[in-house]
């Protein structure tokens, strides 16, 4: 079946507004997104409309679309939010994981850690994706719907920060150890250990983005 270029339009421009493609609260003008994207008006309004739900982008009455700001507060709200929806999903995912959950985290992770295998190799196209299936596959099998749905809403907003800030920040961190720690106590069953692990990757990679001054 073929992909419609409304579904083009969004996965695209979805993936610029995450890579800080666009500065917040830079206008989205829609008659110059059409012409960018060779769609019709009605196509970029539909995607816009979108993206207002997953919070990427405001509406303003009378006004059209903007890019959704960003801010210190907003970073350490979201952050202690994340926290806690990560660790309920976690906890119910280590109660009810099988073989077959173990088994896509591991192979999740060897590729992760293979192709981010050096800092250069973090920028390879298939590590965003990779991280983000690794995180995926960890509360895979968390059995609350709403509790996933949470956290993938929470899991799009912290991307947004980390991909637009993070080239820009230098610093020293190896964050594959980090992936292996927390993937160890998952197979462990260690809940608590695992969530503690969870919780200082996600807050250290805030607190990196804090100290940049960036936001």
């Amino acid at each position: 079946m073929a992909i419609s270029k409304t579904a083009v339009l969004y996965s695209d421009l979805k993936e610029e507004l995450l890579n800080g493609g666009y500065a917040p609260g830079a206008k989205l003008a829609i008659d110059a997104l059409a012409q960018n994207f060779e769609v019709s008006a009605s196509a970029v309004r539909e995607v816009l409309s979108r993206l207002t739900s997953e919070r990427l982008v405001d509406a303003m009455p009378q006004r059209g679309f903007s890019v959704a700001p960003v801010s210190r507060h907003d970073l350490i709200d979201l952050t202690e939010v994340r926290i806690d929806i990560e660790a309920r999903c976690l906890r119910r995912s280590i109660a009810l994981g099988d073989f077959d959950w173990e088994a896509r985290i591991l192979a999740t992770w060897h590729r992760l850690s293979r192709t981010g295998a050096t800092p250069e190799g973090r920028a390879h196209p298939d590590w965003p994706r990779l991280h983000a299936q690794f995180h995926d596959d960890l509360v895979s099998a968390c059995d609350s719907l709403w509790w996933l749905r949470l956290r993938d809403q929470l899991y799009v907003q912290a991307e947004r920060y980390r991909r637009m800030l993070l080239p820009r920040v230098r610093f020293e961190r190896d964050i594959e150890i980090e992936h292996r720690e927390i993937m160890n106590l998952v197979l462990a069953r260690n809940a608590d250990a695992a969530c503690e692990a969870l919780s200082a990757h996600l807050q250290l990679t805030t607190r990196l983005l804090l100290d940049s001054e960036f936001v």
